[in-house]
């Protein structure tokens, strides 16, 4: 009985060897394989044809600038007016919706950017207390609204 207990105990201790030989040769590739994908996300970085992304929603977003204006590339959603601000200014870095007249630029523009639902967009644009300017991304029309109503966002920012 003995025996059998030592001869466990030795299989035990030579298993968890293997086992930390193992677990340091595949940290060791993996820090291998983190440098490497550094290295390369340094040289995309530097590279001209990198595309600026700002992170929105946990994910990360690309932009496109359209004259002086920043313009992110995916709607934050449907969401009321008050909430639309909000959800811009809680990007930081000067995110923000685009004003009436920036609207139209991105709704002129709309087939460069993309990522465009055929509905209503915000605009920060106000009409009295109650009301904001919005755009329609089909017909290209441009009207007040109830700021409680749901729209989409797109948020821009000034460069």
């Amino acid at each position: 009985m003995k025996k059998l207990i030592y001869l466990g105990i030795i299989l035990m201790l030579g298993s968890c060897d293997a086992a930390e030989s193992e677990s340091a040769t595949s940290n060791e590739s993996e820090s291998a394989a983190e440098s490497e994908s550094a290295a390369e996300s340094e040289s995309v970085a530097e590279s001209e044809s990198a595309i600026p992304t700002v992170n929105a929603n946990v994910s990360q977003v690309s932009t496109i600038k359209i004259g002086n204006l920043e313009v992110m590339t995916e709607d934050l959603g449907e969401m009321n007016w008050h909430e639309a601000k909000k959800a811009c200014a809680d990007l930081g870095d000067g995110w923000r919706l685009p004003t009436k007249d920036e609207l139209n630029i991105l709704y002129v523009n709309k087939d460069k950017i993309g990522g465009f639902a055929n509905s209503l967009y915000w605009s920060s644009t106000e009409n009295g207390g109650n009301y904001a300017w919005f755009q329609h991304f089909v017909y290209g029309d441009q009207n007040d609204f109830y700021k409680s109503a749901t729209s989409y966002v797109r948020a821009v920012r000034a460069f």
